[in-house]
């Protein structure tokens, strides 16, 4: 026995073990790679009443994570709408130019896929950010009312009759 001292002994081959481990473990997930997903999913199925609220909680971070990160890098840091400079978060989206919005987002599935397609695909031209209510009316009516208010505006400033 190299070690008189027990205690060190069982600290060297825990150590040892999690060096073996290390330099093994992906070689382990490779060749049993279909039984650990197996027991993942089994996992998941078992205790997703229990851990519910926590997985919820995850998605919800990731999909916050990600909407802010596509709302930065069209609108600005702080984001914000590009028609009438809305600010807060909660009324932010991202608006398709050269509309087709409803289309893509068929053709993409889910409303939050959207956000990961736009990272994955290297954040395209082509988007922009608006509040809800200018993204609505343009859908709607072709324009926003904020573009009238300027247009009336301006034919006053520059045309007075």
């Amino acid at each position: 026995m190299p070690f008189k001292d027990s205690k060190k002994q069982k600290e060297a081959c825990k150590k040892s073990n999690q060096k073996w481990r290390k330099n093994h473990i992906k070689e382990y997930r490779k060749k049993n790679e279909k039984k650990l997903r197996d027991y993942g999913k089994q996992y998941q199925r078992d205790n997703y009443e229990r851990d519910k609220d926590k997985i919820l909680g995850y998605h919800r971070i990731y999909r916050v994570k990600l909407r802010l990160k596509c709302l930065v890098h069209y609108g600005g840091n702080p984001p914000k709408c590009a028609c009438c400079n809305e600010s807060h978060l909660e009324f932010l989206s991202i608006d398709h130019i050269n509309g087709g919005g409803v289309k893509h987002r068929k053709e993409l599935g889910t409303k939050w896929s959207i956000y990961r397609w736009l990272i994955k695909n290297n954040f395209p031209e082509g988007y922009r950010v608006l509040c809800h209510n200018c993204n609505q009316a343009k859908g709607f009516y072709g324009y926003c009312p904020h573009e009238k208010e300027v247009e009336i505006l301006e034919k006053e400033v520059f045309n007075p009759t």
